[in-house]
């Protein structure tokens, strides 16, 4: 081996062991930190190193000394990792400009196009087919064109993203590959002129010397690459965190705290500019139903939308904000008069009014919506937001979907709803509640054939309640629930136990509330209930308010038919004080309408009161249903309702409602008197 060999191989020894160590480095940084595109380089690295060691193995086998078939796999190794290394650079670079990952499948395609062009290309150098300096320009002048022309353009990529990175990875790197590629140029330059020019090429030390310090400074460059890459992801996380602590994560809105402390700072230039600032409460009206019988992944979207709804009614200096499932707050932070806050409201309420399209079905959402204003209402943001609360307490009283100004009475009313709700759970627990019995009579035979359950509270110091003192105040506290579950168990055990032992054959009607019909498992705790007690299901009628069944219609009739093949009853109570569709009347798939007292009372005097109550009887009949009077109070009521042809009444000529002990010798005695 001459001495020009030798120290062409040891030079060409160091480059592999330098493409190694940097191959192995990031590959451990790949283990490290998971980064695809230090995946990526790692192999480009290891292809160059083997690359480079073939070329190594060639020159130490001599030219004419080793085998044919030797040279003949050196030569294809090296051809396949040489564009490999290409591929694997370019990929990585990608990934990381990009924030991609390559497409797998294209990936795969591309390298395995380049593999096959370089085992191609290293098949016609060993050919004798092609002069010798052909030959050279197959094997090496072609990979260092198809290598000036990636890394050219993998270094304009870096140089063109460059401004949107911090640090000096991406320029550094640009600048490398760049050299890089003018390497390969003159590499490509050594080829041609050896072909067409007769130019001797002469592989001096200072080109190996040239490649290994380029290859070096590469190799720091990608280590810089990796380390502005980690700082500034390190940056995107902290601000994330920022922005998830101060923001909803479902709808990117300001939370509490947030708004809470732009209040603070609007209060603070409020004051000093001498100027009103207001406050909006708003929640969502029976957002629950459509949560509890579409679900929350519908439910979710809503938000969103809501949100972006809200977003669009208000200016750019603002502040919309969630404070919690379908509760948002609003930040005017100058208002100059307050018909301006009123008209902000009725903005948003026209705005939820349209319907939203969610996941290809039609919702309705109404919200209430309660104002509080500085310094009239409060100094100070604890006070502001919670007399906006109790103004939308009161706007949801007066009837939901409208806005209430804040007035001092209001807290009041919130202290005493507060304190009402408290003792309404010590009632629960100290067993305070009780359940009475109202007969349903049969007008033609005027025998109780049923009761309905009403359920009582007995108030150690305001004595017996009636449910209008306290109903309202457990649907909105969510205490509905367990009380209606104890009712409807309490009262199919006692008509169960009635009918064993008096042989009464009664049915009972229970009310369910508007949050206990929109439970999902409702059907299933029904079924328990009825088990349980050993009632059978075609004495138990489940009462439901009109204006709870027109809320979601179709919904509606989904759980009333569940109910119906569950062998349960079902009675639309309250009939004509609601908005009922005719059309959904006829779906609804109900037993019993029961006339509102405010239509019975008046109908034995009032022509229009009695045409109404002939009307709903006769369109009942015709639709198969029994029909209940409820409120029947007089003689004459009761001859003009078996007039009609009215099935059943219930009201206080025959019996108010009374205690379990109290009614079970009255049925006692009106059965003995039947028989």
């Amino acid at each position: 081996m001459s001495d020009t060999s030798f120290v062409v191989l040891a030079t060409v020894s160091a480059q592999t062991l330098a493409a190694a160590v940097i191959a192995i480095l990031l590959l451990g940084f790949f283990r490290q930190y998971r980064k695809e595109y230090l995946l990526h380089w790692a192999l480009s690295w290891a292809m160059l190193a083997l690359y480079d060691a073939s070329g190594a193995a060639s020159i130490a086998a001599g030219s004419g000394k080793g085998s044919f078939t030797l040279h003949a796999i050196l030569a294809v190794v090296a051809g396949v990792a040489g564009y490999l290394q290409i591929g694997w650079l370019v990929f990585g670079v990608y990934e990381l400009v990009r924030r991609r990952p390559v497409r797998l499948r294209r990936a795969r395609w591309t390298l395995l196009i380049l593999a096959a062009a370089g085992a191609m290309l290293a098949t016609l150098h060993l050919s004798s087919g092609f002069s010798p300096l052909t030959r050279d320009l197959l094997r090496s002048g072609i990979r260092s064109l198809v290598a000036s022309i990636a890394f050219s353009a993998s270094a304009w990529t870096f140089w063109s993203a460059r401004s949107r990175r911090d640090g000096i990875g991406f320029p550094f790197a640009a600048a490398a590959l760049f050299f890089y590629a003018l390497e390969q140029v003159q590499y490509l330059a050594l080829s041609a002129g050896w072909l067409f020019f007769g130019v001797a090429r002469d592989y001096t030390l200072s080109l190996g010397y040239l490649d290994f310090l380029i290859s070096a400074l590469l190799g720091v460059a990608m280590i810089a690459c990796l380390l502005d890459d980690e700082r500034e992801a390190a940056e995107l996380a902290t601000n994330e965190i920022a922005h998830l602590a101060y923001h909803d994560a479902l709808t990117g809105l300001p939370n509490r705290p947030l708004f809470i402390d732009r209040l603070i700072v609007s209060l603070a230039q409020a004051g000093r500019g001498d100027h009103r600032l207001a406050v909006f409460f708003l929640d969502l009206d029976r957002f629950k139903d459509i949560n509890d019988s579409l679900g929350h992944t519908m439910g979710d979207a809503l938000l969103k939308a809501v949100a972006d709804r809200i977003r669009r009614c208000i200016r750019e200096g603002d502040t919309v904000a969630r404070f919690g499932g379908d509760e948002f707050t609003l930040l005017i932070p100058r208002i100059d008069e307050i018909e301006d806050a009123a008209k902000i409201a009725q903005k948003i309420n026209e705005t939820l009014k349209i319907p939203f399209l969610i996941h290809e079905q039609e919702l309705f959402v109404t919200t209430s919506i309660g104002i509080s204003l500085f310094p009239t209402d409060g100094a100070d943001p604890e006070t502001l937001v919670r007399n906006a609360d109790s103004a939308m307490y009161r706007a949801k009283e007066q009837g939901r979907d409208n806005y209430q100004l804040y007035a001092p009475a209001m807290n009041a009313r919130a202290l005493e709803r507060l304190a009402l709700e408290n003792m309404l759970r010590k009632a629960i627990k100290q067993k305070e509640l009780l359940v009475y019995y109202q007969p349903l009579v049969d007008v033609v035979t005027e025998t109780i054939i049923g009761v309905e359950a009403l359920v009582r509270w007995n108030h150690p110091e305001l004595g017996m309640l009636s449910p209008a003192h306290f109903i309202s105040v457990a649907e909105l506290s969510g205490l509905i629930i367990p009380i209606g579950d104890w009712v409807l168990r309490t009262a199919c055990r006692q008509v169960h136990q009635w009918n064993k032992r008096l042989g009464a054959g009664l049915t009972v009607a229970v009310n369910l509330s508007a949050r206990q019909f929109s439970q999902h498992d409702l059907v299933a705790q029904v079924r328990g209930v009825l088990a349980e007690t050993g009632l059978p299901a075609e004495h138990l009628e489940l009462e439901i308010t009109e204006s709870n069944a027109m809320q979601n219609a179709e919904n509606t009739i989904h759980t009333l038919r569940e109910l119906k093949a569950a062998g349960v009853r079902i009675s639309m109570d309250d009939f004509g004080t609601g908005y009922s569709s005719l059309n959904y009347l006829k779906r609804f798939p109900i037993d019993t309408l029961k006339l509102d007292q405010s239509f019975v009372r008046d109908s034995a005097t009032d022509p229009s009161d009695a045409a109404i109550v002939s009307a709903v009887i006769s369109m009942a009949h015709t639709l198969n249903l029994k029909v209940v009077a409820e409120g029947v109070e007089t003689v004459e009521q009761l001859a003009f309702l078996q007039g009609q042809n009215c099935d059943r009444i219930q009201g206080f000529y025959f019996s108010a409602p009374v205690a379990a002990d109290a009614l079970e010798p009255y049925l006692v005695q009106k059965r003995a008197a039947a028989q």
